[in-house]
């Protein structure tokens, strides 16, 4: 994601009976770029969560990251506003200070099948890659350490 990013809301804490949902939709990358610029963020909280529509759900669904092993807890969608992935894919330069070193496991989806997660912001330090895989639980090394991630279809 472009620039300095930091959410505003809160992700839900150890022990919250709110979980947080939270949708992105990034901008395809243009020439030149190496970041998905932040076309919207949203969130919601609370049992109704999960039921919400976000606006922009005309919008393709590229992944979604889980602060929980196994698929659960507070998540996020990331959209994409031009479709899914290509060999470009989308660059998430800074997951924002809410998900910095807290993703435990993630789903791609349609034309999304690759991914590599990074220690620091701006990609820096490869921790793990996973090559034409739909999701999984982030890796023992990788595990809330993520900061920055890439997405694309290999």
């Amino acid at each position: 994601m472009t620039g300095t990013y930091a959410s505003t809301a809160t992700a839900g804490t150890a022990g919250s009976r709110e979980t947080q949902q939270c949708v992105i939709v990034l901008d395809e990358l243009q020439p030149g770029q190496t970041s998905s610029r932040v076309l919207s963020h949203t969130c919601t909280t609370g049992t109704e969560a999960a039921k919400a529509q976000p606006a922009g759900t005309q919008d393709t669904l590229l992944m979604t990251w889980y602060a929980d092993s196994d698929f659960n807890g507070a998540s996020t969608q990331i959209r994409g506003n031009d479709g899914g992935c290509d060999s470009s894919g989308y660059g998430i330069a800074y997951v924002g200070d809410d998900w910095n070193d807290r993703i435990s496991s993630w789903k791609l989806w349609g034309t999304c099948n690759s991914v590599t997660l990074y220690d620091n912001a701006n990609y820096g330090a490869s921790i793990d890659y996973c090559g034409r895989c739909s999701g999984s639980n982030v890796s023992l090394q990788a595990n809330d350490r993520t900061s920055s991630m890439w997405i694309w279809n290999s």
